[in-house]
């Protein structure tokens, strides 16, 4: 075998830069990292791979990244280079990981800021949440969607399931433990590109699973946040890192209300874009921004102010949520910041600390740090009231003068008695978050009793064989 000479390495090696540099576009600092990333002119001794143990996607992970604690379970990565690339600040080395680490700046269309890089395993390169440590608690978690392999269950049931029944049940059985309530009944069709579709809780979120890989989707929603048993968080925290097999957090809703109108609005949301509240560099693009709802003349409806693109990793909503809930002068403003898995590694930690993340997400976040968000249940308190006022507003314009008329005709208990809905799911959806709770709701099907089974069918407790060595019978 003839030698390969050193001029010839350096025309290939040459050639695979210029062909990364032509698709990717970017700067020249950001093409040559992408040709680093893809393996011309990688150091060997930058990639001391290790394989999980995992049973399922087998797990590489770059020897140098795993110390930073920022690797997802999916993620193959490669050492960083020792410099950040670009001027956006400093770079994560500062954020609860040691000096010696070296990690990533962006160079990502999203422009999310000072983030690190990972190769997921299809070779598509995917930035990581920033996070900017906070004494306060600025946010809470408003919507969360998660996956994990079905295999998740099989382990936390130690046998093997086979029905896809049997899977749900040991779902409901789980999520019940973490949340405080089960998977309750089945929708008459999929979603998500799943095959079938569950209810989680009362309307709390949804489960879908089948066809997707052996995965299951768990969409827990901003009713869902609201109501699950205090400390779900922490509780899901420990599934996803240390139960679950192959778990990936899809998407995550992190708001900040501002239930008086104190210091934000639309607004003052507004006028931050002007000042370059919403772009993470001097002299960098600035995002997409919408205004829905009447801005000119507002008519108590609520209006919207919308940062970025709905389909990117990253959008933030400001709306008046009051008047959204029906109050039409009520002041209370929400900040809301939508994290998807599209270009970005949704971290685990954003359970336990999301105000981290939640202030490094746009410049103009810092002002929300220095104060407190108002507590779940102050929130759902203001809720209910909104609500309840509403609906009374509501009722006595349309249904008022009837009900005042039965009142004279028959009297207060017999007027109510004609007049009240006799179905057992009577609650109106509007008021159904001021009850739901962890003791309410629909039986979750692990407790639900098994459907009887005919005593002509109860001797057939085996498979029917087929095939080669058997004939068309039971085993």
């Amino acid at each position: 075998m003839r030698p390969v000479r050193h001029s010839l390495l350096k025309k290939i090696r040459k050639d695979a830069e210029s062909a990364y540099a032509s698709a990717s576009g970017g700067t020249a600092r950001a093409r040559f990292v992408k040709s680093q990333i893809y393996g011309s002119g990688k150091h060997q001794d930058a990639c001391a791979d290790r394989t999980a143990s995992a049973p399922a996607l087998p797990e590489r992970i770059g020897a140098a990244a795993e110390p930073v604690g920022l690797v997802p379970h999916f993620a193959q990565v490669c050492s960083a280079s020792d410099t950040p690339i670009n001027n956006m600040g400093e770079n994560l080395a500062n954020a609860d990981v040691a000096d010696d680490v070296d990690t990533w700046a962006s160079i990502s269309e999203e422009d999310l800021g000072e983030v690190s890089l990972m190769m997921t395993d299809s070779g598509k390169i995917k930035t990581v949440m920033v996070r900017r440590p906070s004494e306060t608690q600025a946010c809470i978690i408003d919507w969360i969607n998660f996956t994990v392999l079905e295999d998740t269950f099989f382990k936390t049931a130690r046998q093997t399931l086979v029905a896809d029944d049997q899977i749900i049940e040991e779902a409901s059985r789980q999520f019940e433990k973490i949340f405080g309530f089960g998977i309750t009944e089945k929708r008459d069709r999929g979603m998500n590109f799943y095959r079938e579709s569950w209810v989680l809780g009362d309307g709390m979120g949804f489960v879908c699973f089948g066809g997707q890989r052996a995965t299951m989707l768990v969409t827990l929603s901003g009713q869902g946040c609201q109501n699950a048993v205090a400390g779900w968080e922490k509780r899901l925290f420990h599934f996803l890192t240390k139960v679950a097999m192959r778990p990936s957090v899809s998407r995550i809703d992190l708001a900040h209300d501002d239930i008086e109108g104190a210091y934000l609005s639309v607004d003052w949301a507004y006028d931050q874009y002007a000042l370059g509240g919403y772009t993470q560099k001097a002299g960098g693009r600035p995002p997409n921004i919408e205004r829905i709802g009447n801005w000119t003349k507002p008519t108590g409806k609520g209006r919207t102010l919308t940062i970025g693109l709905r389909s990117s990793s990253k959008f933030c909503r400001f709306y008046e949520k009051g008047r959204k809930e029906g109050d039409k002068s009520s002041p209370w403003c929400r900040c809301e910041v939508e994290f998807k898995n599209t270009n970005t590694i949704i971290q685990f930690d954003v359970l336990l600390n999301p105000t981290d993340f939640f202030a490094a997400a746009y410049p103009c976040f810092s002002n929300f740090v220095q104060v407190e968000t108002p507590q779940r249940m102050e929130v759902k308190v203001k809720t209910a009231q909104i609500t309840v006022d509403a609906c009374i507003e509501v009722t006595k314009h349309q249904f008022g003068k009837y009900i005042r008329v039965f009142r004279e005709l028959w009297g207060d208990k017999k007027a109510l008695d004609l007049i009240c809905n006799e179905a057992d799911d009577y609650w109106p959806k509007r008021m159904k978050p001021l009850t739901s709770d962890a003791t309410s709701g629909p039986t979750p099907v692990h407790k639900q009793a098994p459907v009887p089974i005919p005593s002509f069918m109860q001797f057939i407790t085996t498979v029917p064989c087929f095939g080669l060595n058997g004939e068309n019978g039971f085993a």
